[in-house]
């Protein structure tokens, strides 16, 4: 059984949309788990007309807001009875196959954790762009997975593009995730492991509808740099997970990573320090060779 979590805030005029793409999926072997994070809209009343369906196992209204998706995710695991997870998250929707060709891929490839590709739309339903598969072909060993694609960067745009086995992550890790404002999601992909032929797989079809909107969570924590400050702290863990050794090239790329962010986010006076203050303690060689750009800077003026 899929256990499907429906983590809600604020999404009154997508609500429907959502809730309808989940309980008319072809694959219908799941639970629907779904949370209000106390939201100020007409979210509860539309929640309310689906209270009857036999697929919603819990309804539950949080009285004061968490202040953190990855605290509603949390929640929402320990109430699934479900072997495998589907964050489907509330402003989002699926082509009415995903569950099937995603349960069909974990199947078929041995895998702890799936995705399918996903179309990037508006809030009127309009595409904006689809992004390019993320795997060469249809699967990959797990921790090949991890150590080729999220050392650096977190590649998986949405969690609603994600099945994964539930317990193929140590039940503790939980207590992590909802530690990051931002990154908890990285985290969370960078943590599966598995012996042997474990696997990760891609479905190479448009199954997932990922909606942006102009000002959203994502672009608030790059300018305020978390994708840096949080990304290198998930990076680390995955490197002790894993057994890296680590070498110039993963310190120099951290480097060009922060100075690629810091031209695109703008990022503020304040921002650069708290970056260059955490590299000083966690990562010598990365404030090094910024030093290094700024001495360099003043010599040449």
């Amino acid at each position: 059984m899929v256990s499907v979590i429906l983590p809600n805030y604020n999404h009154a005029p997508y609500l429907r949309q959502r809730i309808e793409s989940i309980l008319n999926q072809t694959y219908q072997d799941f639970e629907l788990i779904i949370l209000d994070d106390c939201s100020p809209d007409n979210s509860k009343d539309i929640i309310e007309e689906y209270r009857s369906n036999s697929h919603i196992s819990h309804i539950i209204y949080n009285e004061t807001n968490s202040g953190s998706t990855f605290k509603q995710w949390k929640k929402g695991i320990e109430l699934a009875q479900g072997e495998y997870i589907w964050i489907a998250e509330s402003d989002d929707y699926a082509e009415l196959t995903f569950l099937e060709k995603t349960m069909d891929f974990i199947s078929k490839y041995n895998s702890v954790l799936c995705f399918a590709l996903t179309t990037i739309v508006d809030k009127g339903n309009n595409t904006v762009t689809q992004q390019p598969a993320i795997l060469p072909d249809y699967s990959m060993n797990i921790n090949q997975f991890t150590k080729n694609y999220l050392l650096y960067s977190n590649p998986i745009c949405n969690a609603s593009m994600v099945i994964f086995k539930k317990d193929a992550i140590a039940a503790n890790l939980w207590n992590n995730i909802v530690n990051f404002k931002y990154c908890g999601d990285w985290l969370l992909w960078g943590s599966f492991c598995g012996e042997g032929e474990v696997t990760v797989s891609e479905v190479k079809e448009y199954l997932n509808y990922f909606r942006t909107h102009s000002v959203n969570v994502s672009n608030k924590s790059e300018d305020r740099g978390l994708g840096i400050l949080e990304g290198y702290k998930v990076s680390e863990i995955i490197v002790k997970r894993l057994h890296l050794k680590l070498d110039k090239e993963y310190s120099k790329n951290w480097y060009y990573k922060w100075q690629s962010y810091k031209l695109k986010f703008s990022y503020s006076n304040s921002v650069n320090k708290a970056i260059l203050s955490m590299f000083i303690k966690e990562r010598p060689m990365v404030a090094f060779y910024e030093l290094k750009r700024l001495i360099s800077r003043l010599i040449t003026r």
